[in-house]
């Protein structure tokens, strides 16, 4: 398979390859809804840390939002990746949750949240085209109230400080040094919050045609595993319908 079948330039190809080996080392991405209330957790933790602390240049804070497999064109190449969201595990609401690694897809796999599937497939493909991150951490906790409404519930706004620490413990681990702003902004937990990356889905369809032409067997085997997991989210809501019959 060619540059030019793909109508892709060799510059395009080299720029995607740099832009991967320059990704930064160490990746924070907020992800929930924030017009649902407590959804919205992990954005507004983000949010917290980015107007209290100082990072280094190799960090970078993302608003992931609701995005699924978009969110592959800011974590790809990155070596440290850590999730903020709100966590439907079944548990007393407020119930604070800590994955890591192994953990993540053993919790994840019976996850039918919009975003929750979203992160299972960017780290399975990025396993399967052979650049799975090495650190992954998911912080987060279950969810009071799920309703129409742009501000956390304020038993879930009071989560927040705990979350802000265990971050900043999960980043220090990770040798990354962190420090607090002499004069923070406030932190407006009412703004409807976005993606922030307007380049996130150019480079999601780059690096695939990268993989396309690089590494034909691994961007086929990410192409088989997308379809499987279309097919997943068609059949496992029926199935639950139907168990749900029967019962």
């Amino acid at each position: 398979m060619s540059a030019a079948f793909l109508d892709v330039s060799p510059e395009e190809i080299e720029r995607a390859r740099k832009e991967l080996e320059a990704a930064p080392a160490v990746t924070i991405l907020g992800i929930g809804n924030v017009i649902l209330q407590d959804e919205g957790f992990g954005v507004r933790a983000a949010e917290l840390l980015r107007e209290k602390y100082d990072f280094p240049p190799d960090v970078q804070i993302i608003d992931g939002g609701t995005l699924g497999a978009e969110l592959l064109g800011v974590v790809t190449g990155t070596k440290h990746l850590l999730v903020l969201d709100s966590v439907n595990g079944g548990k007393e609401a407020g119930t604070l949750f800590h994955f890591a690694n192994e953990q993540i897809a053993a919790h994840f796999q019976d996850k039918l949240s919009v975003h929750e599937v979203g992160i299972q497939d960017v780290l399975a493909t990025l396993s399967v085209t052979g650049r799975a991150i090495p650190d992954v951490v998911v912080l987060g906790a279950q969810p009071y109230a799920v309703g129409a409404g742009v501000a956390l519930s304020p038993a879930m706004e009071a989560l927040l400080p705990e979350i802000e620490r265990q971050a900043i413990d999960v980043l220090s681990r990770w040798g990354v040094e962190v420090r607090a702003k002499s004069a923070p902004g406030e932190v407006a937990f009412t703004r409807v919050a976005e993606a922030k990356n307007e380049t996130v889905g150019a480079k999601f369809e780059l690096y695939a045609e990268y993989d396309a032409v690089a590494m034909p067997e691994k961007a086929q085997r990410a192409a088989e595993h997308d379809a499987l997991m279309r097919t997943a989210r068609q059949i496992m809501p029926q199935e639950l319908l139907a168990k749900g019959d029967e019962d």
